[in-house]
């Protein structure tokens, strides 16, 4: 540390040092830069990208033209989803939120280098050797979930790591495990999808290409809210304990817990027929037990991650609380359940309601826009001060809450 950084730090508040500590340790507000010549994960990223996508176009290529009509129309429908289930990642997002970028580089990855340099072309190998060693009966109802939680997990976990590497400073925290691991699931679901209804298309030879599209799409779109995006998210959260961070100490029970949840979630969900035993009644009860598993597991991998990420925004503003800006009351009422509750339940009317939902917003904003610059008392920042208190007036909040 130098003479400046130390007359600087023995200047500082409490507040001050824990907000710098905070920014240092968490990265948030931290830019990400994909092109990066001098790290090997971006090479590395690069020529498993251009595998998948020559993959891609020698698979779909001499096709294409005799089903287009099949082929487009599975790829709108297959798209809406995955913009809506988009919408709903970047919506729960809500701490340190991912840069585009980021969030851009893990949907192509599991869109492209995970489907179809990796687990496509061992998927395929591994499915035609199980019917020539165990029958072509327990291939059937075993097959799918023998191969790919392996292969596909390791596919996009593959991607997670590499990603770990660009963005050492931003991917520290379960949390963020959670929400870069969803991304990839995201974009390997969306195409795994269009490449079930493509393959629905062809091979009827044609015939009512479009209907075939859309009964395919539809029924994978039907089932796609515990699909690939959740067992990665569980997956990538676990590798994330077992690597361990600046940010979030190694877990190993933690970890391979989560690792193993996510593979088991992908094993029932490949393998419900065969765990129903040929009953339909019992099939249904797979998949909904899956369900129910797969989001009790998931809700609890946020709660065990969300204790540091409250920490961080605590830590950040805590120079606005001690200027009064804000409230204590006001920061735990956008983090803990039971404190958000509470400062909404006791708002006296609904417009006071609405108000107070609107201010958590904005001190989340204003926790985004000091770590974006670095603790300064920017324009942007002076900005969301503003919009607080202005909700605060419409909230019917005094500064002694």
């Amino acid at each position: 540390m130098s003479d400046t950084d130390t007359a600087t730090d023995s200047s500082s508040t409490a507040a001050q040092r824990r907000q710098r500590e905070a920014l240092e340790v968490s990265g948030w507000g931290e830019r990400f830069e994909f092109v990066q010549p001098h790290n090997l994960s971006f090479w590395v990223y690069l020529a498993l990208t251009a595998v998948g996508l020559f993959q891609a176009w020698a698979y779909f290529a001499p096709e294409a033209g005799f089903y287009a009509d099949g082929f487009a129309i599975s790829a709108v429908l297959c798209g809406l989803c995955g913009l809506a289930w988009f919408a709903w990642f970047r919506h729960i997002d809500r701490w340190e939120r991912q840069p585009g970028r980021l969030v851009a580089a893990a949907l192509l990855w599991g869109a492209i280098p995970a489907t179809f340099a990796f687990a496509m072309t061992v998927n395929s190998a591994m499915l035609s050797i199980y019917p020539k060693l165990l029958g072509q009966e327990w291939s059937a109802n075993w097959a799918a979930g023998a191969t790919a939680p392996i292969t596909e997990e390791a596919a996009k976990l593959c991607g997670f790591i590499l990603l770990l590497g660009l963005a050492p400073r931003l991917i520290r925290t379960a949390n963020d495990g959670l929400i870069v691991g969803a991304f990839i699931g995201l974009g390997f679901a969306i195409f795994e999808d269009f490449l079930y209804a493509a393959n629905s298309t062809a091979r009827t030879f044609g015939t009512d290409p479009v209907g075939n599209a859309v009964q395919m799409s539809v029924t994978r779109i039907g089932v796609s809210f515990i699909s690939h995006p959740l067992f990665s998210a569980l997956v990538c959260a676990g590798a994330l304990y077992l690597i361990g961070t600046k940010a979030q100490p190694r877990r190993i029970g933690l970890g391979s817990a989560f690792v193993a949840a996510g593979m088991f979630l992908h094993f029932t969900w490949d393998d419900a027929a065969g765990l129903g035993g040929g009953n339909p009644l019992a099939l249904i009860g797979v998949m909904f037990g899956s369900i129910v598993i797969g989001f009790t597991v998931l809700t609890i991998a946020f709660r065990r991650a969300a204790p540091r990420e409250h920490q961080f925004v605590r830590d950040i503003l805590a120079p606005e609380v001690e200027a009064g800006a804000l409230t204590a009351a006001e920061v735990d009422g956008v983090l803990g359940k039971k404190a958000r509750k509470a400062f909404l339940k006791s708002a006296p009317d609904r417009r006071s309601r609405r108000a107070r939902k609107h201010l958590r917003r904005a001190i989340l904003d204003l926790a985004h826009d000091v770590a974006h610059d670095k603790g300064s008392d920017s324009e942007a920042v002076r900005h969301s001060r503003a919009e607080v208190e202005r909700l605060r007036a419409k909230a019917d909040l005094g500064r002694g809450v």
